[in-house]
């Protein structure tokens, strides 16, 4: 880190050993930077690791024989175990292999995630080839088309799905095309959010304890008693 810091003090002429401080004058410095690159490529990079808190919620689950807690447990790392995960994340046990994947899979019948929308209207090509457009159940049922990442599509195959057809995002890499390989890694972290949504169903209100009376039947699902007279009512939302 120091070689580095040095290297751009140099170029930038800026009397400060902050690396963000020195990354930010050398990106908006106009001077030509073809000595830098030749000199910052010329360092030894094995022992410097970049951590993103970020991101690392998508990217460390993606290794099939991590030892991170698995996506469907839904908890934390307790306090006993951060030595030991910290441990693995050092010995390459724990490395990041996001990607985004064009694929046809089949959803397995017992999966508890649904790494899609349930309920869509949409136009999809189906296994004949054919434009097809309707209400698909896209989550219990059949085949399906998707943009997907590399942990939404290893929790299918280790549910019992099956994956047909996928195209690596790696080969933007592979060309040289930043932009679009940090394009498809943002996608992957907004997507992994997507991987474990469920339909929501239902609908809260703030009522008082009159139009409670007034509305109360069997759409009422659960309530609770904010104060001595109102109450969050939570009911199920009626098919449209």
């Amino acid at each position: 880190m120091d070689e580095i810091c040095n290297i751009l003090k140099e170029y930038t002429e800026l009397d400060s050993s902050n690396i963000i401080d020195l990354f930010k004058e050398y990106n908006t410095c106009t001077k030509d930077k073809t000595e830098v690159h030749t000199k910052l490529k010329e360092l030894d990079y094995s022992k410097l690791m970049a951590f993103d808190a970020n991101g690392l919620y998508a990217s460390a689950m993606s290794d099939l024989d991590s030892e991170y807690p698995k996506a469907e447990s839904g908890r934390p790392f307790l306090p006993e175990e951060n030595e030991e995960f910290v441990k693995l994340f050092n010995e390459q046990k724990l490395r990041p292999r996001t990607a985004i994947f064009k694929v046809w899979f089949k959803y397995p019948t017992n999966m508890f995630f649904q790494p899609i929308p349930s309920k869509d209207k949409i136009t999809f090509t189906n296994r004949e080839g054919k434009k097809e457009t309707g209400t698909k159940n896209r989550f219990r049922n059949g085949f399906c088309y998707d943009v997907l990442t590399s942990i939404d599509i290893k929790e299918i195959v280790k549910a019992g799905g099956k994956i047909l057809k996928m195209e690596l995002r790696n080969k933007y890499k592979e060309e040289g095309n930043i932009v679009g390989s940090n394009c498809m890694k943002l996608l992957g972290n907004s997507l992994y959010g997507k991987s474990i949504q469920k339909d929501i169903t239902t609908l809260r209100h703030l009522w008082s304890e009159a139009t409670f009376k007034a509305n109360f039947d069997s759409h009422v699902k659960n309530y609770e008693k904010v104060n001595e007279t109102q109450s969050i009512v939570e009911i199920e939302e009626e098919e449209k």
